[in-house]
């Protein structure tokens, strides 16, 4: 098997002095307004989105017209390599790879409870990745881009698991890493950091990391991995790319696609990654329908937007004692409120409290999750009591980092 058109030459990634793209990439499109762009070291976005006010992703494009769905399929399925055996559809050729064999999580089995009528569900169990997050999927494709096309340094914001996924990659390519974070960032995430021989930067609240994020990455030449504004747009396209490996597996495992997928969404890299892998495979007719995706939420920022019809997700106020930090962004993006709109899926804002409950329902079933990551059980757990799932579904909540992320959690809930 071959994919037929070629990606855009060198000159056309701006801001990298290395390789050539994968093959297949065609470029960067716009999740909104559709614009085709060349690829990017920036994470910018769209700039005719932005110039409108409404700052909008811009994620890969492959060139899949031509390509024998089935012959894919069966290579892959030989292949042994973790998120790596899909490799016709990420960014960087196979000898790029940056690679601690993330990827090849289960599907486990989460029994219906003893009371009420909720159906069982399965969990994507993230958390068996090398640093116990989904994060490592984003950053094995992002260390892989940013080293093929020459970075020496690269710099990311972080509130806790992209900053040991980050430090951890980039040791193993051997590029140097800097995350810019505000002083409260857990002390496991911080100690993982520099242990991986990562440099931290502190800002004294969360809208500063950006400045300070741009400011040292513009005057260093650091590649940088993350968002670099309070409005938020994506992290960079080639990290998306990843998380599209999510999808693959779960095709893979169940024999086609779930009727609906939860999955905790901040910004909602992951979020987005997962829904262009869906569509791929779809476009590749290796399934026939399409998930429902359902955005479990820590503010509602998502949620108000599909019941006001707006393009532009909304600022929230917070909880400041909240310690749901991985999922804790006041305002969603307009690729997550497309993923939404697109697959006909919903929102689920989900309380303290409720993220407890479930992180104690996860646990008595062998699981043990960070609060954030409890949010796609609690999104499910709603869904089905409104009548949105039925016991009928096949169900997929991703499960994202363990609980060891964030003790600190736990023991304020004994």
């Amino acid at each position: 098997m071959s994919f037929t058109t070629a990606g855009p030459e060198r000159s056309d990634v701006h801001g990298f002095a290395g390789g050539t793209a994968h093959p297949s990439l065609r470029g960067l499109r716009c999740v909104r307004c559709g614009a085709r762009s060349p690829l990017r070291a920036d994470t910018e976005g769209c700039r005719r989105c932005r110039a409108e006010g409404v700052p909008s992703a811009l994620l890969a494009e492959h060139e899949l017209s031509g390509v024998d769905g089935g012959l894919l399929a069966e290579r892959w399925s030989r292949r042994r390599d973790g998120m790596w055996s899909y490799r016709e559809l990420l960014p960087v050729p196979e000898e790029g790879a940056v690679t601690l064999r993330e990827g090849a999580t289960p599907l486990v089995a989460l029994p219906a409870p003893a009371e009420g009528e909720l159906p069982g569900t399965l969990v994507k169990d993230e958390r068996r990745n090398p640093t116990g997050s989904f994060k490592d999927r984003f950053y094995s494709a992002a260390i892989s881009w940013a080293a093929w096309q020459g970075a020496r340094t690269v710099a990311l914001a972080s509130s806790g698991n992209a900053a040991v996924s980050a430090a951890a990659y980039s040791a193993a390519a051997g590029l140097d890493c800097v995350v810019v974070a505000t002083p409260d960032i857990g002390e496991v995430w911080r100690d993982l950091v520099e242990l991986h021989g990562g440099r931290m930067l502190y800002a004294s609240d969360a809208a500063e990391r950006w400045d300070i994020l741009r400011r040292e990455a513009g005057e260093k030449g650091w590649s940088v991995l993350t968002n670099t504004s309070a409005v938020p747009v994506s992290s960079l396209w080639a990290g998306v790319e990843g998380y599209k490996t999510m999808a693959y597996e779960i095709v893979e495992e169940l024999g086609g696609a779930p009727e609906a997928v939860s999955f905790p969404v901040s910004r909602g890299d992951g979020f987005a990654g997962v829904w262009a892998g869906f569509r791929e495979l779809f476009e590749l007719g290796l399934i026939g329908t399409l998930p429902r995706m359902i955005a479990a939420e820590r503010y509602p920022s998502l949620s108000t937007a599909l019941r006001e019809g707006l393009e532009l997700p909304p600022e929230q106020p917070v909880d400041p004692g909240s310690l749901a930090s991985s999922i804790g962004n006041p305002q969603a993006t307009v690729m997550s409120l497309r993923v939404l709109r697109e697959s006909g899926g919903t929102a689920v804002a989900c309380s303290e409290e409720e993220l407890r409950a479930a992180t104690r329902t996860l646990a008595r079933s062998g699981l043990a999750a960070e609060l954030s990551s409890a949010a796609s059980l609690v999104a499910v757990e709603r869904s089905c009591r409104s009548g949105e799932l039925s016991g009928r579904d096949r169900v997929v909540q991703v499960l994202t980092s363990h609980a060891s992320h964030q003790p600190s959690a736990f023991r304020q809930d004994s």
